[in-house]
C-alpha cells in the first residue's frame, strides 16, 4: 500500500460521534513512536477509525479535530508538506490548499494549509491542515474543522483543544 493510500483522511465522512468521555489523555497511534498525545478536555468525544486517524468532535458541534502520524515506508521518500496537504484535502473533497504558512504544532516548527470543504445541505467548513516533520520518516498531522456558522467562542474552544497536543518520540 503506498503512502498516499495509507494517509487518506476521511474528513467529510468523519461525522460519527462516540459516547461522551471524561477528560483524559489519548494518543495516536495507540502504541509505538512517534505519537501524538492529546489532553482531551470535557465536552469532546473521540473516535479512532479504521484508517489510523483519531478524531475529536465538540459535543456542541462547534468543530472537530483530526490527528494522525504518517510514516514513509522503507526506501520511500516523504513528500513535501504541500504535497501531503494536497492529498489530504483532495481525499476529503475540499478545495486545494492556500499556500503554506509557518506555524507551530505541539511545540515544534510546522506548516499550515487552509482550505474549505463544501457539501450540499451543510454549512461550509474551514479546514486547517498542520504538518510537522518528526524525524526523517514521520510526519504528525493535525486538522481543525470548523463550520462557518461557529461563533467566536466555539472557534476558541476548538483552537484551545488543538493546542493541548504534544508529540512523543518514545
Amino acid at each position: 500500500m503506498n503512502l498516499a493510500t495509507r494517509m487518506l483522511l476521511p474528513l467529510a465522512a468523519a461525522v460519527s460521534f462516540a459516547a461522551p468521555a471524561m477528560a483524559e489523555s489519548v494518543r495516536i497511534p495507540t502504541e509505538g513512536a512517534p505519537a501524538i498525545i492529546v489532553d482531551m478536555q470535557d465536552g469532546w468525544v473521540k473516535n479512532y477509525d479504521d484508517m489510523g486517524n483519531l478524531t475529536f468532535f465538540a459535543e456542541d458541534r462547534s468543530g472537530g479535530l483530526l490527528f494522525r502520524v504518517i510514516e514513509a515506508g522503507p526506501g520511500e521518500a516523504m513528500p513535501s508538506n504541500l504535497q501531503m496537504a494536497e492529498v489530504i484535502l483532495s481525499a476529503a473533497g475540499a478545495q486545494p490548499p492556500a499556500p503554506g504558512k509557518p506555524t507551530t504544532f505541539a511545540g515544534g516548527e510546522a506548516e499550515s494549509f487552509t482550505s474549505t470543504l463544501t457539501a450540499d445541505g451543510v454549512p461550509p467548513i474551514a479546514l486547517n491542515v498542520v504538518i510537522r516533520k518528526v524525524g526523517d520518516r514521520h510526519i504528525a498531522v493535525g486538522v481543525t474543522m470548523i463550520p462557518e456558522t461557529t461563533d467566536a467562542a466555539g472557534r476558541k474552544k476548538v483552537e484551545a483543544q488543538f493546542a493541548r497536543v504534544t508529540i512523543t518520540t518514545r
